[in-house]
C-alpha cells in the first residue's frame, strides 16, 4: 500500500536529504526514479520515488533496480536540471502526501514537487522559485498543471474525516521497512499479473496448435483412401483392352470381391492416360496421407513440448522470465520491422526470407555468420532463404524442405510449382565482382528438386 501523510513525516524525518547533493537521476520506469545523493555526513545514498501505483513512496533504499530501456523527456530534463544541485530545505505540506524539495547551486533555486498520490493527481513538477512550472512528469491541461503556468497548491487544515497511523515495523528505520515491503508486495502483484497474462499466451497458442492438428487431421481423412484408389487403377489395368477412348465409365467385375465395381472414365482422354490418372491420384494421395501423419505427429509433440515450456515457467520463481515470454507481440513486431526480409520460427529453426535484391543483400551482410545455410532457386531471379544455424545440431529434411518451398514462392519459378534449388554454408558465398546488389557466387553447393506446396507454405507465412 502508499505511504499516508503520517508515514511520509516519519520518512522524511529519517532521510538525510537537506545538505546532500542530487549526483545521478536513473529512470526505471515512467513513474519510478532513483536519485543518487551524497552527503558529507552520510556519504553517497540511494533515495528511491514511485509515483502513480497503489506502492506510491518515496524512501531511502539499498535496492539497485533495473534501468529503463529508453528515457522520457522528463528525465532528460532532470538530467540537464537538476543534476549536481544541493538540498537546501524539505517541505511536507500539511495533513498531505505531498513533499516539495528547495534545490539550489551558484546560479539559482527551483522548487521540486513530489505529490505521492494513486490517482490523477500524482505528479512531479518544476519550478521556479516565483511558482512558475518550468516542467513536469504528467502533463494536465484541466488541472492548470502545464509548463509555464502558476502551480496552485491548496494545503490542508487537518486530515479530513478519516485517521491516519504509521505501520508498525521491525527494521531499523522505517524507511528500510518501507523500502523492503513495498518492493516485496508490488514484485509478487506484478507477478501474479504476469502469471495471468502468461496462462493467457499459453492457452491461446496451444489453441492454434489444436485448430492446426484439427486441419491436419481433416487432411488426413481425405487422403486416407488412397489404397482403394491403388486397388481400382489395379483393377482397370487388369481390364485395360476393355476401356475405348470416348468412355465415361466403365462396369468391371471385382475378382476380390466378386462385386460390380463402376469406373469413371474422362472421354477426352485415351485408356492409358485414364489409368495414368489413376495411379497418379493414388500417389498423390497416399504422399499427402504420410505427410499429414508426420505434420500430425509434429504438431503433437509441439503441443506436448508448449505445454512442458509453459508449465516450467509458470513454476519458475523468476519475474523476468515472466516478463520476457509475455512481452507483447506489438513489440517484437516493431523490432523485427527493423530488420529486413521475413524473419519466421520453423520447426524449432529460426528462418530469414530475403523478398527482393536489396533485402538479400542486407541480410548477407548483417545477419548471417559461416555456419548459416543459404537456399536460392536455380536459373530462376528469387529470394534467398536462410536457415540460422544451431549448434550441436544438424538441420533436419522437413526444415530444409520447408525453407526449400518459401524459396520457390519468393522466386519467378512459383508459376511453375517446382524448382531445383542449390544450398550451402554461408561461408562458402563469394561476391560477384562488380555484380549486382545481392549477386552471390556459391560453392561446395548441394542440389535440391523440390515441388511447390502451397499449404505448407500459408501455414509457416501464417
Amino acid at each position: 500500500m502508499s505511504l499516508n501523510w503520517k508515514e511520509l513525516q516519519l520518512i522524511l524525518s529519517e532521510l538525510p536529504l537537506e545538505g546532500s547533493y542530487i549526483q545521478k537521476i536513473t529512470e526505471h520506469a515512467v513513474s519510478s526514479f532513483t536519485f543518487s545523493m551524497f552527503s558529507k555526513e552520510k556519504k553517497a545514498w540511494l533515495l528511491y520515488t514511485e509515483l502513480s501505483t497503489p506502492y506510491s513512496r518515496i524512501c531511502r533504499t539499498g535496492m539497485i533496480r533495473k534501468k529503463n530501456k529508453t528515457m522520457q523527456r522528463f528525465t532528460q530534463y532532470m538530467n540537464a536540471h537538476i543534476v549536481g544541485r544541493k538540498v537546501l530545505a524539505v517541505k511536507q505540506y500539511p495533513f498531505d502526501r505531498a513533499v516539495m524539495l528547495e534545490l539550489g547551486n551558484s546560479t539559482d533555486v527551483i522548487n521540486m514537487h513530489i505529490r505521492l498520490y494513486t490517482g490523477p493527481g500524482a505528479n512531479i513538477i518544476i519550478t521556479d522559485k516565483d511558482d512558475t512550472i518550468l516542467e513536469l512528469l504528467y502533463r494536465r491541461p484541466h488541472r492548470n498543471e502545464e509548463k509555464g503556468e502558476k502551480l496552485i497548491t491548496e494545503e490542508r487544515k487537518d486530515e479530513g474525516g478519516r485517521h491516519f497511523e504509521v505501520r508498525a515495523y521491525d527494521t531499523e528505520s522505517f524507511n528500510e521497512f518501507i523500502d523492503k515491503t513495498s518492493s516485496e508486495e508490488s514484485s509478487e502483484e506484478r507477478k501474479a499479473e504476469l502469471i495471468e497474462r502468461l496462462k493467457e499466451k499459453r492457452d491461446k497458442e496451444i489453441a492454434s496448435l489444436r485448430d492446426r492438428l484439427s486441419r491436419q487431421q481433416k487432411r488426413l481423412d481425405e487422403t486416407k483412401g488412397f489404397e482403394k484408389t491403388k486397388a481400382v487403377a489395379d483393377l482397370l489395368s487388369a481390364s485395360i483392352w476393355a476401356v475405348k477412348k470416348g468412355m465415361k465409365s466403365i462396369a468391371l467385375d471385382n475378382w476380390e470381391s466378386g462385386e460390380k465395381v463402376t469406373i469413371s472414365l474422362d472421354p477426352a482422354l485415351s485408356p492409358n492416360e485414364n489409368l495414368e490418372k489413376l495411379y497418379q491420384k493414388y500417389r498423390k494421395d497416399k504422399r499427402s496421407s504420410e505427410l499429414a501423419e508426420e505434420e500430425i505427429k509434429r504438431t503433437e509433440d509441439e503441443i506436448k513440448a508448449t505445454e512442458e515450456k509453459y508449465e516450467a515457467l509458470l513454476s519458475s520463481s523468476s519475474a523476468e522470465k515472466l516478463r520476457k515470454e509475455v512481452s507483447k507481440p506489438e513489440d517484437r513486431k516493431k523490432d523485427d520491422d527493423k530488420k529486413p526480409g521475413l524473419w519466421l520460427s520453423v520447426r524449432g529453426f529460426d528462418l530469414i526470407v530475403g523478398r527482393n535484391a536489396r533485402e538479400n543483400d542486407e541480410i548477407l551482410r548483417r545477419y548471417t555468420r559461416g555456419s548459416d545455410i543459404w537456399l536460392h532457386t536455380r536459373d530462376y531471379a528469387g529470394g534467398y532463404v536462410i536457415i540460422k544455424a544451431q549448434k550441436g545440431k544438424t538441420v533436419p529434411l522437413p526444415v530444409l524442405l520447408d525453407a526449400a518451398s518459401l524459396a520457390i514462392h519468393y522466386s519467378k519459378a512459383k508459376k511453375n510449382g517446382k524448382a531445383d534449388l542449390y544450398y550451402t554454408e554461408v561461408k562458402y558465398l563469394r561476391r560477384a565482382k562488380d555484380g549486382k546488389t545481392g549477386l552471390v557466387l556459391p560453392t561446395q553447393e548441394r542440389n535440391l528438386s523440390v515441388t511447390l506446396d502451397e499449404k505448407r507454405v500459408r501455414e509457416i507465412l501464417g
